[in-house]
């Protein structure tokens, strides 16, 4: 708990696990802790709609409409792995201080938020999310020291909490789109997409202190417990 307070306070130097053991045993240790997190976001609003606080939250549901005509094979496959690849990268890669995560991460990026703005199917190739991606894979052209100097920016202390804080937020306004907001309220929003930035911020801790694959692995896991049960 204080290296992840530690974390959170843009502490570079947090204690970086080193043996595969005692990585996957953190990893492990992070799983009930999402599950405690999406349990307890779930019973406040709950609560809160109970209330008449906020407005009740209707969800587009665990499969996306553009996702029914695919096989059972491609919605796992799409959710449980290319999602959590796509979304680590774009996400979690920018805070790992390596240039070529950091171009990794824009071209995620660039991806995924072209694609949402066309309303085109990041998940599934086709000709235009090709295009899309080829337009992406520019980011790699970006000079060097450029992407130097911006990751030495983000690394200082004093940007390094506020650059955590705002991936986390995105993380959690890109699933914006999981749900109907049309006629809620913004504390609605708030409050719904609340567990998805907490889990942000767990991902991009076990990002930091373990790596990018780890990270991965944890979303995996987090993505594929609910389609188990919808199988």
């Amino acid at each position: 708990m204080k290296n992840f307070f530690r974390f959170l306070s843009g502490d570079l130097l947090i204690n970086e696990l080193v043996s595969v053991q005692s990585k996957i045993k953190f990893t492990v240790i992070m799983i009930p802790m999402m599950f405690i997190i999406i349990l307890f976001s779930s019973l406040l609003q709950l609560l809160f709609v109970h209330w008449e606080i906020i407005d009740p939250i209707k969800s587009q549901g665990m499969i996306p409409s553009y996702m029914k005509s695919m096989s059972t094979f491609e919605i796992v496959l799409e959710i449980a792995l290319l999602a959590p690849l796509l979304e680590e990268t774009a996400f979690r890669g920018p805070l790992q201080n390596n240039p070529l995560l950091f171009k990794v991460a824009l071209v995620s990026l660039t991806y995924l938020i072209i694609c949402r703005i066309a309303d085109l199917n990041f998940y599934k190739l086709s000709l235009p999310t090709a295009g899309v991606l080829a337009i992406s894979f520019l980011n790699l052209l970006i000079s060097k020291k450029i992407i130097a100097r911006i990751i030495y920016n983000l690394s200082k202390r004093i940007y390094r909490t506020y650059f955590i804080l705002a991936s986390a937020i995105a993380f959690g306004l890109w699933h914006y789109y999981n749900f109907d907001f049309s006629h809620s309220s913004f504390l609605t929003i708030i409050i719904c997409l609340l567990p998805f930035t907490l889990n942000g911020l767990l991902f991009s801790y076990v990002a930091v202190k373990n790596g990018l694959l780890w990270s991965f692995i944890l979303h995996t896991v987090n993505n594929l417990w609910p389609l188990i049960l919808w199988l």
